[in-house]
């Protein structure tokens, strides 16, 4: 783990724009990761399937295309980005709101693999001292380092009070790009990213192309090599998870038709399979 100040040619020239650039700033992994073009992903801790799906859908583009991601490591919308990111080769970072040491202590279960295979492919960082622990405030000041390292800033979903929204103020005020990603009319999860939409604080973000052309780099997409009976699954499963069963009738395909289409889309990885055996788009 190093540490680096604003003098020190090192250290992330975007957070320079912060009226109170983190000094030191701590990171644990790759120095030079810091150094590309990177996207702030954040969202939800409570979020839903299609909000799961779209931040590893937009993460995976983004690190396919050489986009650097970050985010914050939480439970939820920012781990699914992180992960996103992760499978599909790229690197990302995590802002976390304590100290690396005491964050990595307390952290538990999946996160603490994802806290690892980050460190691995790209680096933890933090503005506190290794051993500090998280407090309210900590959180503040990390959402405003998440959006200040990011040349965009996409909210996934975010309901009305939440952290998300932090970040996506601070991006704002940095005169950042900010997006937000359409949600479900009456979603709570959606609420705050539908309003800042509603309000003309963000865009309105339609798909991982638009974001793409947005940070200047092209989409390479999958979409040419799709059959058209692929593309309706995908299409079908794009807002929540659906019972094979009804999924055939919905759709006018036999069992046995389906299930060559879900065999093909499963071994790409496109799709998946919950533990009540419902189909889930990725």
């Amino acid at each position: 783990m190093i540490a680096v100040g604003p003098a020190d040619a090192r250290y992330p020239a975007r957070l320079l724009d912060l009226r109170q650039p983190p000094d030191p700033l701590w990171i644990d992994g790759d120095l030079g990761a810091l150094r590309g073009r990177a996207v702030s992903i954040v969202g939800t801790r409570r979020m839903t399937p299609y909000g799961a799906r779209v931040a590893r859908e937009l993460a995976a583009a983004c690190a396919g295309a050489g986009i650097l991601v970050i985010s914050g490591l939480a439970q939820g919308v920012d781990s699914a980005a992180h992960a996103g990111a992760l499978e599909a080769g790229g690197k990302t970072i995590a802002v976390i709101g304590a100290g690396v040491n005491a964050y990595l202590a307390e952290i538990r279960g999946r996160r603490r693999n994802l806290a690892h295979a980050i460190r691995a492919k790209g680096a933890l960082v933090s503005e506190f001292p290794p051993d500090a622990p998280a407090q309210p405030w900590t959180f503040v000041r990390r959402d405003a380092t998440i959006a200040a390292l990011g040349l965009a800033t996409v909210v996934v979903e975010a309901p009305a009070g939440s952290g998300a929204l932090i970040t996506a103020a601070q991006a704002r005020k940095l005169r950042r790009p900010l997006y937000a990603v359409p949600g479900p009319i009456g979603s709570s999860a959606s609420a705050g990213a539908n309003e800042l939409i509603a309000r003309h604080a963000a865009s309105a973000l339609t798909g991982a192309p638009m974001l793409l052309a947005a940070l200047g780099v092209s989409a390479a997409t999958r979409a040419d090599d799709d059959t058209e009976d692929d593309a309706r699954v995908l299409d079908a499963l794009a807002g929540s998870p659906s019972d094979p069963d009804a999924l055939a009738r919905q759709l006018g395909l036999s069992a046995t038709a389906l299930a060559a289409i879900v065999a093909r889309l499963l071994i790409q990885g496109r799709i998946a399979s919950t533990a009540d055996g419902r189909l889930t788009r990725r």
